[in-house]
């Protein structure tokens, strides 16, 4: 596979993770939001945190899009390190204790690790040249 192919894999992929998290997200807070303003903190921090998934998928996807697919140094940084780090802590803080599917919060991860390893090879390709 050309370094050309690698990065539009990459772009695909973190594409992918993008619009899992963006509907997750949007899902989430049309039902968070369908009784009206959250009524506890805990309602109101669940809200922040599907907004934050929504900005997060939607970001994902910009990158993807504009940066990731052109085999930018900045768009593998801000796609690799960001999301890594939000999958890592969802990992941590909700998969691993059981408060989240394990099956089903690995999908995430798993996408943003492949994504992360094309992106990686299209790099790698590209300083060969």
């Amino acid at each position: 596979m050309t370094g050309n192919r690698w990065s539009a894999t990459a772009a695909a992929l973190y594409t992918v993770w993008g619009l899992l998290h963006t509907g997750l997200g949007i899902s989430m807070v049309i039902g968070d939001l369908a009784d009206g303003a959250p009524g506890t903190e805990s309602a109101a921090e669940s809200l922040l945190y599907f907004l934050c998934v929504t900005t997060l998928g939607a970001q994902a996807i910009f990158v993807a899009v504009t940066m990731n697919r052109v085999n930018s140094r900045l768009g593998y940084w801000l796609n690799a390190v960001v999301l890594g780090v939000v999958d890592l802590a969802f990992l941590v803080l909700l998969a691993a204790p059981g408060y989240v599917d394990l099956i089903g919060a690995i999908v995430g991860p798993v996408v943003w690790l492949l994504a992360t390893v094309c992106a990686t090879v299209a790099l790698r390709h590209q300083s060969t040249r």
